[in-house]
């Protein structure tokens, strides 16, 4: 048992350590401008996406936007025929620097009272896009549960793991002198049955996907 639990605490510390040196690598190579052009534009994201159809979200209060401390923010809500509501938020940074870059839904849920349940990850395949991958979290706040599911955009790479993302982050910083990259969310609160709710995530992920590559290269 003690040596599982010491393996198991080795691994973590591993992971740890690789996400550490991958962001003071990719923080000094991101100060060097990038010859390959970087770009976001977020507010090109039509508001009518096959079945579904979006809306403005509210806007982010002042002291949340200086924590997140993005470069461009979108946060949308976007209605299936059936009336079911998957809210949608994008937040792109230009370059990880030193004290900026992507939170993680992992870290950032929990401060905000909830709790997940469930954690696991989804393959994610769409036409128009290359294959990648979903992280997906059941999570709960009081009785609600909703269903969270996110990735991260590298240069046309849909990535789940916050490791996977880091080290690509260093090769891309290290062999193209960038490191933009953006977080991808979706939340779909669950009512009938967890079943319904994946079905709807996953369906909207599948139609987004390909619109993400248009608008962050």
């Amino acid at each position: 048992m003690c040596s599982d639990e010491s393996r198991m605490s080795n691994k973590r510390a591993a992971a740890v350590l690789v996400m550490l040196i991958a962001s003071a690598v990719i923080a000094r190579a991101a100060v060097q401008p990038p010859p390959v052009s970087s770009r976001s534009n977020l507010s090109a994201l039509p508001y009518a996406i096959q079945e579904w159809r979006g809306t403005q979200g509210a806007p982010l209060d002042e002291e949340t936007l200086r924590i997140l401390s993005a470069d461009s923010i979108l946060n949308r809500t976007y209605t299936a025929a059936d009336g079911t509501p998957i809210g949608l938020y994008v937040a792109y940074y230009a370059k990880q620097r030193p004290g900026v870059s992507i939170h993680s839904p992992l870290h950032c849920l929990p401060g905000t009272g909830w709790e997940a349940i469930d954690v696991s990850t989804l393959g994610l395949t769409a036409p128009g896009a290359a294959p990648g991958a979903v992280r997906r979290i059941i999570v709960r706040k009081n009785q609600r549960l909703a269903l969270v599911l996110y990735w991260y955009a590298l240069h046309g790479r849909t990535i789940a793991s916050e490791v996977s993302s880091k080290l690509l982050l260093l090769t891309d910083s290290v062999r193209l002198h960038r490191s933009d990259a953006a977080l991808v969310r979706l939340v779909v609160p669950i009512g009938a049955s967890v079943a319904a709710a994946d079905e709807h995530g996953m369906a909207f992920a599948r139609a987004l996907a390909p619109r993400m590559k248009d608008i962050l290269y």
